[in-house]
């Protein structure tokens, strides 16, 4: 087998990193980035980076803000993204925001939302049927 064969070989699942953040009246923070669909935020793992690490260079490159991961236990969300026909593994942490998120040339737009302002939104294809999942207020309390 040459080595050019592994670049074609797909992987089994991409892997991304998305953060929880909870106002004070418990709305989420979602982020618009190129498309008109919202997505919580965060972005792919990238090959040999730590799961945090990579969390926090994501809301760097987005909102320009620093957080601080204020759960060890993930939520795990396997999906599928429908906008590039590959399954998602979505590891999902709880944040805080440590300064005041900002728009970047990464995220056209951001708001907090509750769960019945979302659903009348657009959410991006790996989201959606699994709102269920993020809004639970047993997962989000700030009582660990």
């Amino acid at each position: 087998m040459g080595a050019g064969v592994l670049k074609d070989i797909k992987s089994a699942y991409r892997v991304a990193v998305k953060g929880l953040v909870r106002d004070e009246s418990g709305r989420l923070l979602f982020v618009q980035e190129r498309s008109d669909s919202w997505d919580l935020p965060g972005g792919g793992l990238e090959h040999g980076e730590d799961i945090t690490e990579a969390l926090k260079r994501e809301f760097l490159e987005e909102l320009e803000t620093d957080i601080e991961v204020a759960a060890e236990n993930p939520l795990i969300i396997p999906t599928w993204n429908t906008k590039f026909d590959d399954p998602v593994l979505i590891i999902v942490y709880k944040v805080t925001l440590l300064t005041t998120p900002r728009k970047t040339d990464e995220v056209s737009n951001f708001n907090y939302f509750d769960i019945h302002e979302i659903k009348q939104e657009k959410l991006d294809s790996t989201l959606i049927g699994n709102l269920s999942k993020i809004y639970p207020c047993k997962y989000l309390d700030t009582a660990e």
